[in-house]
């Protein structure tokens, strides 16, 4: 039996990130259906799935539970990062409050503000980048093509409020 096409296909990022944060469900589906477009790319694999071969019986599950445990440790890795980050800006922050830098009793400082903010947000991608994530032989499952755009989506426009907010009175 010849199966000469694929309904699989290599996910969108930007639908995976959008359906990571919303849906986890279709982001599931969409996991699996990325992993075996991605495995379908090695010849011999692409070969036996046009002859009927591959993949064996029940492989979306084992696919579905693997995706869901990749997306929890990305979900984790984020959480735990955050939480971090937080902890520790807050522990800055009580130290600029103790020195008199900030306080309930001052006007709001926009450039304070901004760095501040732009100075969480590397620091949470970065503390989350050094962090690691479970890595797969392909290196193209979804969960590692999310990983560095996550990265990017703070890192960048935590450098950019970190640096306006520097710059502020200057």
């Amino acid at each position: 039996m010849s199966r000469p096409s694929s309904p699989f296909a290599k996910a969108n990022t930007l639908k995976a990130l959008l359906l990571f944060v919303t849906a986890e469900k279709k982001y599931l589906d969409l996991a699996v259906a990325h992993g075996m477009a991605v495995n379908l790319q090695a010849p011999d694999l692409r070969r036996a799935f046009d002859q009927g071969q591959f993949p064996k019986v029940g492989w979306e599950n084992e696919a579905r539970e693997s995706a869901h445990k990749f997306a929890a440790e990305l979900r984790r890795g984020i959480a735990s990062a955050f939480i971090a980050t937080f902890l520790v800006d807050g522990v800055g922050v009580a130290i600029a409050w103790m020195l008199g830098k900030v306080g309930a009793h001052m006007n709001a400082d926009p450039g304070k503000i901004l760095s501040a903010s732009g100075g969480f947000l590397a620091a949470w991608a970065t503390l989350w980048e050094l962090g690691g994530y479970a890595k797969t032989y392909s290196g193209e499952a979804l969960h590692e093509v999310l990983h560095p755009l996550f990265f990017r989506i703070a890192f960048l426009p935590g450098v950019a409020l970190a640096t306006a907010g520097q710059l502020w009175w200057q």
